[in-house]
C-alpha cells in the first residue's frame, strides 16, 4: 500500500517519497480493493472455465440505462432457468471487456442485484446467483385496478428493505420506511429553486462538477458548521450522492477488508449493509435509551482493536435519542486511548433539540469525519449529502470519491444552494419539526394503547422503536405477514449487526396512523394470526 493513512488525518508519505509513486496511485489501489474482493480475476479458485456465461445484449440506444439493462437481463435469466442458484457470474472485468462496458458500470449492476438478493458477493470469489429473480416490476392487478402485492413472505429480507420498498408503490402502509411524505417536505422550496436555475445561464447543466463538489454550497456549510463550533473550512469539505456515499467513500479510504469496526446496536441499516459489502468485521456496541454502552465500548476497544467507530449522536437511527456531552467526551477519549477513527452520522441534526452534543465539534475533526445530508429535510431525490473532516483526509476521499464515480451531481447541489439561500429554509424546519413532535407524540399513544412497549423514548425526529410482547412471533416473521396485507414494517433485526431475531420494530411517524396497521399489531400481539 501507498502508505499509511494515521487516525489524526495526516498523512504517511514515507513511500511516495521513496519511491516517487503519486497520491492518484493511492486510490487506485483503494478502489482497486473494493474491485477485487468482488471480482475472482486472477484468483486461483475461480478459473473463467467455472464461470457461467451470459448470452445477452445492451442498447445504448434505449433510454435505459446501462445499469438497469443488466440488472433486467440476469433477473430474466433466472426466470428463464438459463441461471441457477448457487452459480458462478462472470467477473466484473469479463462482463464488462464482453459488452464494451465500464468496470463501474457492472460494479453497479451487481451492486443493486445483490442487495435485491439476487446474488451474492463471496470475498476473493467473486458473485454467485442467490436465487430466482423478483418478479414484482409486472406484478398482477388488483380488482380494483391498482397494481397487487405480489410479495412473497420470504422476499422480507435487509435487501428489500433497502431497495425493493422504493420500487413497490402497491405496498398501502409504509410504517418502516425510512423518508417523509412528500407533502412534509420543502416543495415550494424546491420547485423555486428549479425555476429560478432554469431562468440562468446553461453553462452549468452542462459539464462535470467541482471534485469536492459545488463550491458556494461548500461556503455555505463552513458557516453553518462553524454555528455548530465546527471548524471546516470549504477544503475540508467534499459533497457527495447523499450520506450514504458519504459513508461508503469513508470505508473506501479509509479501511480494508478484514479490519473491525464498531456500530451501535441498534444501527442505520444501510450502514451495516456497506460495512458487510466491504467485507469488514462489525462489532455492535449497545445503544440504549441511556445512551451508548460505554463499558461495551471500552472492552471491545480492547479486545477487538478497531478502525473505526460509526455513531449517531443526534436522534439515533432508529431510537431517536442523542448522546449527552459526557457520553461525548467519554467517546472521544475511548478512541484517543485506542486509535481508532469516529465517523459522526449527523443527517438529523436540523431536527434536534439545542445543545444537542457533536463529536465533530468537541474534536475539532482530528479524529471525527462528519457526514450529513440534506435528504430528510429538502428531499430524498435530490441526494446531496456531504462530509467533513481534516483537509488532508478530504483530499484523499475526493480522490476516491473520483475513482469510483467522479463528480457529484452540480445541478443538485445547486438546488440544494437556491434553497438553503432563498431564506425559507429555516421556517420549513420549524414547521417540519412542530409537525414531527405532534406526529411522534400521537403515534406513541397509539403504540401503547394496543400493547407495544417502548425501546426509548424519542427526544425527537422521525421514528419510534417498540416491541411487541416477548410471547408473539420474532418480528421478522410477523413483518413477513404484515406484507402480505400490505404493511411494510422494518423489524428490529435489521438494524442488528447480524440480524438477530427480536420482537421490535421501527416505526415512521409520518406513515404510521392507519387503522390498518393498528389492527394488525392487535392481531399480532394475542396470537391470532395465520400460521
Amino acid at each position: 500500500m501507498v502508505g499509511t493513512m494515521r487516525a489524526t488525518g495526516g498523512w504517511d508519505r514515507s513511500y511516495e517519497s521513496q519511491t516517487g509513486t503519486d497520491m492518484y496511485s493511492y486510490v487506485e489501489n483503494v478502489y482497486s480493493v473494493s474491485v477485487n474482493r468482488l471480482n475472482c480475476i486472477g484468483n486461483s479458485h475461480c478459473p473463467d472455465t467455472m464461470v457461467q456465461p451470459l448470452a445477452f445484449s445492451l442498447n445504448r440506444a434505449q433510454p435505459e440505462a446501462l445499469v438497469d439493462q443488466i440488472v433486467r437481463e440476469v433477473e430474466r435469466a433466472l426466470q428463464r432457468q438459463t441461471l441457477h442458484a448457487g452459480m458462478r457470474m462472470p467477473s466484473i472485468r469479463s462482463l464488462a471487456k464482453a459488452h464494451g462496458i465500464s468496470t463501474f458500470t457492472v460494479v453497479e449492476a451487481y451492486d443493486r442485484l445483490v442487495a435485491r438478493g439476487t446474488l451474492v458477493a463471496r470475498r476473493g470469489a467473486g458473485f454467485f446467483v442467490a436465487g430466482a429473480a423478483d418478479s414484482r416490476d409486472t406484478g398482477p392487478t388488483s380488482p380494483g385496478g391498482t397494481l397487487a402485492v405480489s410479495t412473497t413472505a420470504s422476499e422480507v429480507t435487509n435487501a428489500w428493505l433497502l431497495s425493493e420498498i422504493f420500487a413497490d408503490d402497491a405496498i398501502a402502509v409504509k410504517s418502516g420506511c425510512g423518508w417523509l411524505p412528500d407533502s412534509w417536505l420543502d416543495e415550494d422550496g424546491l420547485q423555486g429553486a428549479l425555476r429560478s436555475l432554469s431562468k440562468g445561464p446553461g453553462a452549468h447543466f452542462a459539464h462535470y462538477g467541482h471534485p469536492r463538489g459545488y463550491g458556494p454550497l461548500r461556503q455555505w456549510l463552513a458557516r453553518r458548521l462553524g454555528e455548530l463550533s465546527i471548524d471546516a473550512p470549504p477544503e475540508h469539505i467534499v459533497l457527495t450522492h447523499g450520506a450514504t456515499q458519504a459513508l461508503d467513500l469513508v470505508v473506501r479510504t479509509l479501511l480494508k477488508p478484514g479490519d473491525t469496526v464498531l456500530v451501535e446496536a441498534p444501527a442505520y441499516c444501510n450502514l451495516l449493509a456497506v460495512l458487510r459489502l466491504a467485507g469488514l468485521n462489525v462489532v455492535g456496541i449497545p445503544r440504549t435509551e441511556a445512551g451508548l454502552d460505554l463499558a461495551a465500548l471500552e472492552q471491545a476497544a480492547q479486545t477487538h482493536r478497531p478502525r473505526a467507530l460509526f455513531v449517531n449522536p443526534a436522534l439515533q437511527n432508529p431510537l431517536g435519542t442523542s448522546l449527552t456531552p459526557a457520553a461525548a467526551h467519554r467517546i472521544l477519549q475511548c478512541a484517543e486511548q485506542h486509535g481508532f477513527w469516529i465517523v459522526e452520522d449527523d443527517i438529523y441534526r436540523e431536527l434536534a433539540p439545542a445543545g444537542t452534543p457533536s463529536l465533530a465539534a468537541m474534536d475539532g475533526l482530528s479524529r471525527v469525519i462528519y457526514v450529513s445530508s440534506f435528504s430528510k429535510t429538502i428531499s430524498p431525490s435530490v441526494r446531496v449529502g456531504y462530509l467533513a473532516c481534516s483537509r488532508d483526509l478530504a483530499h484523499e476521499i475526493a480522490r476516491s470519491k473520483m475513482v469510483a464515480g467522479l463528480t457529484s451531481s452540480e445541478i443538485n447541489e445547486r438546488i440544494v444552494h437556491a434553497i438553503l439561500t432563498e431564506g425559507r429554509h429555516r421556517k420549513h424546519i420549524e414547521r417540519l419539526s412542530d409537525r414531527l413532535t405532534r406526529s411522534r407524540a400521537r403515534l406513541i399513544t397509539q403504540l401503547q394503547s394496543h400493547g407495544v412497549t417502548l425501546l426509548a423514548q424519542p427526544e425527537g425526529g422521525m421514528f419510534v422503536c417498540g416491541s411487541l410482547p416477548q410471547t408473539s412471533r420474532p418480528a421478522r416473521e410477523l413483518a413477513e405477514a404484515a406484507l402480505l396485507e400490505s404493511i411494510m414494517l422494518a423489524p428490529g433485526e435489521f438494524f442488528l449487526a447480524h440480524n438477530e431475531p427480536c420482537h421490535w420494530f421501527r416505526f415512521n411517524v409520518a406513515y404510521s396512523d392507519d387503522a390498518r396497521l393498528f389492527r394488525f399489531l392487535d392481531r399480532a400481539a394475542a396470537g391470532k394470526l395465520a400460521a
